[in-house]
């Protein structure tokens, strides 16, 4: 009993060792990547920032509403996207199948984004008050009719791709039916002849043949003439 006992715990022990160096390579091997910044530059905030530094002219109001309502789309675009990455991500870093530096990637880019939708929400109450509460309310409702907008443009693209594939096959397909029509044509044709031919040949071999019969008649009668 003692002995199986031992082999049990022998087995487990070597189990849990495999176990753990393989976590381990897996950390290392994952280590030494090197990841990108989760999201591309702030070109809506860069504007942003540009327009409040520009002097001659300087930007009307709206100008500079304008532009913060985008820099806030993008925010919500940006806080949307991390929701949907963090699930996916957080399961991978648990089995241990991407390393920190990317985990670290994703969680700079989340205090990040925090820290730009506290700006956007103060510059919005210098525009005017309150507005920083409901700004991101409104970018969203954008962002989504441009979500909804884009897919209906998807849509009808593809349905004209799909309409001109459907044109393009049926002129491939007429163009098929009319060349197989001329082949069809053709072979008809070319058997007509060959009948046609077979139809002289045999007109000829029977005229031959009539021709030989009388000739044996008129050759019998001058024998019993002659007699």
């Amino acid at each position: 009993m003692s002995s199986w006992v031992m082999a049990i715990t022998y087995i487990g022990g070597m189990l849990l060792v495999m176990s753990a160096f393989s976590f381990i390579w897996r950390r290392r091997k994952t280590a030494t990547i090197k990841y990108e910044p989760w999201f591309p530059e702030h070109t809506t905030r860069d504007i942003y920032v540009s327009l409040l530094q520009e002097k001659s002219p300087p930007p009307t109001e709206l100008q500079l509403k304008s532009a913060l309502l985008r820099r806030a789309m993008t925010d919500v675009e940006r806080m949307l996207k991390l929701g949907e990455d963090r699930p996916a991500l957080v399961s991978l870093v648990q089995k241990g199948l991407v390393g920190e530096d990317l985990w670290n990637s994703f969680l700079k880019a989340e205090q990040e984004l925090q820290q730009d939708i506290m700006e956007v929400t103060a510059e919005a109450d210098t525009f005017k008050e309150d507005w920083g509460q409901t700004i991101l309310h409104t970018a969203n409702q954008m962002v989504q009719h441009e979500r909804h907008k884009n897919i209906r443009e998807d849509i009808r693209e593809l349905k004209e791709k799909e309409e001109k594939e459907f044109k393009k096959r049926e002129e491939r397909e007429k163009a098929e039916e009319i060349e197989q029509e001329k082949r069809e044509n053709a072979r008809l044709e070319k058997e007509r002849k060959k009948a046609e031919e077979e139809l002289l040949k045999m007109d000829e071999a029977e005229k031959k043949k009539s021709n030989s019969g009388k000739d044996n008649k008129g050759k019998g009668k001058k024998k019993d003439s002659s007699k």
